[in-house]
Parts: structure tokens; sequence; C-alpha cells
């Protein structure tokens, strides 16, 4: 039996009766995991999840969301060696180029932790007595679809800047290549 890989919505993995779709190894052509085949009840079910989880996130402060981006930081560094070898299984590159997308997502998670010192308002005087001022706020509920060929980079490309932000995120890995974020 290979492994299920089911949705995560709402901090927990959620058990579908729904069709799977397999995912093989390219280099063998074998099957080596499954992937529920999400409807849109699953999705209706996420975005009341977020828009829950929206309320909560939103109010921490950016620096207290990127401090809990730098544990994130830390765990895809313990774990390199493991994602890199998922991404060889199920993309089928060479270990050194999934060693290298794992660590470039985890620069990614870097520059998205330094968020606190580069995001900031502004208030500007334009001309005699009128200033323009900028603020940041978060969008809300976003989005973000995975390619097959970079399964961990370019997640981190979306998923640490979006909720560092303050936003919550659906994220929809490829359905090709999602054992790495699982």
């Amino acid at each position: 039996m290979s492994k299920r890989i089911e949705n995560f919505i709402g901090g927990k993995f959620i058990k579908s009766k729904n069709d799977t779709i397999p995912i093989y190894n390219p280099q063998v052509g074998k099957i080596i995991a499954e992937v529920v085949d999400s409807s849109n009840y699953d999705l209706d079910l996420a975005i009341e999840s977020a828009s829950s989880a929206y309320k909560i996130w939103s109010a921490y402060t950016l620096k207290e969301r990127a401090e809990i981006f730098y544990e994130f930081r830390n765990q895809l560094i313990i774990n390199l060696d493991s994602l890199s070898k998922s991404i060889v299984e199920e993309n089928g590159k060479t270990y050194g180029e999934a060693k290298a997308e794992v660590l470039k997502g985890i620069e990614l998670t870097e520059f998205a932790c330094s968020m606190p010192q580069i995001i900031n308002d502004e208030i500007q005087e334009v001309s005699k007595g009128v200033e323009c001022r900028s603020s940041h706020e978060s969008i809300g509920i976003v989005a973000s679809i995975a390619p097959f060929n970079f399964p961990i980079m370019v997640p981190m490309w979306t998923i640490p800047n979006a909720l560092i932000l303050g936003n919550c995120m659906i994220f929809k890995p490829s359905e090709q290549t999602p054992i790495g974020v699982s």
C-alpha cells in the first residue's frame, strides 16, 4: 500500500472519501504515493478554516509572525536531507539539484523573516501642508498553486511572505509532486 496524502485543513489532515491520484517516481515509473483528488467541498472547508484563522493570525504583530517562521526555517534545515530525498523520489532530480532547491527555500524563508526590518509605514511631506501616508495591511485569504518542477522552492516564494504579512493561505501543491510539502 502506498502512502496516501490527505488535505491539511485547519491544522490537521482530513480523511477523505474522494478518489486519489497516483504519484509516480519518474526514474522508475513506480507508484510511490497517492494524493486525494480534492472536491469543491474540500475547497469550501479550506476557505472557511482560513477565514476563521485569519481573525486570529492577523492580530499577531509582524514581528511575532516572523518569529514563528524562524522556527519553520530551523525545521527546514533539520529536515534538509529528507526533503531533498523526497524531491529526488517524486520529481526525478539529482540529490544535488534537490538539495539546492531546499536551500533556496530556506533562503527565501530567511528573507521573509526580515520583513519587520523592511516593511514600515511612512509619512512624507510631498508639498507644503500636504502629507502622504503609506501603511501596510494584510489582504486576507490568498492562494498559491505550486508547479511540479520546483515543489518546495516555489511555495517558499509565496507561503512565508504571505503568512508573515498577516494573510492566511490556501495552498495547492502539484498533484504530481505533493510529498515534500506534505
